[in-house]
Formats: C-alpha cells, structure tokens, sequence
C-alpha cells in the first residue's frame, strides 16, 4: 500500500513538472516576440533624419521633407533660437544682427542671412524679407514666387493685387485680405519687370 501510494506520488510529481515546462516553453517565444518591437521602439526617427528644403511662406516659412514632399509650418511666433538654428541649416550661420527702435510696429531686431532677414519681436520670429543682391537667397514661395521673377511669369502662378498709391516702388500683395498672404516689389510697371523684393509678417518698411 505504501509502494502504490510512493508511486502515484511520483506520477503526480511527473505530470506537474510536465505542466510547469510547457507553460515555460509556451511563455519563451511571447517574451521573444516583443524583442523587434523593442528595438524599433530604439530604433532613430527617420523624420530627424530627412532633409529638408525651405520654402518662404506667407504665414512664417514651410519647411519641405525633400524625400516625402510633406510639408511644416515655422510659423511666426516661434522662439528666435528655434528659427535661427532652421534657417541656418539651409542658408548657413547668421551673418549678423541689429536693431531698429523706431519701427512702426514697435522695436525689432533682425538676423541677417545673406539676403534674407528674420525680424524678431521680444525673441520671437514676426517677419521675414528677402531682397535681391549679390548673395542671393534661392529661396521661393511653395508656388515658386522667387527674386528675378517676372510680372508676367507671377501672375501665372499666384493672383496678386498692386497698391497703386504705394510710394516705395511697383508694390504687391498676394492673399487679398486673408491672412497668410505676402508682399513684394517689382522693378517696374511692364509684363517683364523683375521682383526685388519679398517679405511677409511684421516689417520695418518705412512708406
């Protein structure tokens, strides 16, 4: 009675081990299925990887992923240290900085990138203006608004109206009166006067 009793204690025993390895053989490949999504999850963004293309905008500027085509906005009202650092990876280190107190909108200060100029209230990104000159800017709108285009070629791409009292030169102004337009000079009044002059936001121009 007692070998009957040492025997089925053993069987017992068996069948409990048995158990208890297949729960672990059943439990192993769960742990090892979460192995690749740990790794993606360490894996680096291919977003902070991408290039990226700047594009002026009327709304601040559109910094375009040169791979996908997606597009995002820098708008205005980002901090200064965010827009320097974005414009200086497409047009190089900022040149140099100034102020002006005397601004109709208020005291601005400007980073200077060649021909183009971020402007600046209380470290935050309001403006910008690109003018032509010797270290030209190839910057253009997302419909290819750029220094050196034609009227003619302009007015194929974008509506734009004239300010016919302006007294700084051919001025126009995309967007009507919606916001996210912007503003330029031509050189001239005829089909093939050249544009000198974009910007958008809050400028200094004096009129």
């Amino acid at each position: 009675m007692n070998s009957n009793f040492g025997n089925s204690f053993l069987l017992v025993l068996a069948i409990g081990l048995t158990a208890c390895a297949s729960e672990k053989a059943t439990a192993e490949p769960a742990v090892q299925a979460s192995e690749p999504e740990q790794a993606a999850s360490t894996k680096p963004d291919a977003e902070a990887k991408a290039e990226f293309v700047m594009a002026l905008d009327g709304e601040g500027l559109r910094l375009v992923n040169s791979e996908t085509g997606s597009t995002r906005l820098l708008p205005f009202g980002t901090d200064r240290t965010t827009t320097e650092t974005a414009i200086a990876k497409q047009l190089g280190a900022v040149a140099n900085r100034s102020s002006n107190e005397e601004c109709g909108a208020g005291p601005m200060e400007f980073s200077v990138f060649g021909n183009f100029i971020g402007n600046f209230q209380d470290d935050l990104f309001v403006g910008w203006d690109l003018r032509d000159g010797d270290k030209k800017a190839t910057l253009t709108t997302m419909s290819g608004v750029g220094i050196g285009m034609t009227r003619s070629e302009m007015a194929e791409s974008v509506a734009f109206d004239i300010y016919e009292d302006s007294t700084i030169g051919t001025e126009f102004q995309t967007g009507g009166d919606e916001p996210g337009g912007f503003f330029g000079l031509f050189d001239g009044d005829a089909p093939d006067a050249k544009i000198t002059d974009l910007w958008a936001g809050t400028n200094c121009i004096f009129r």
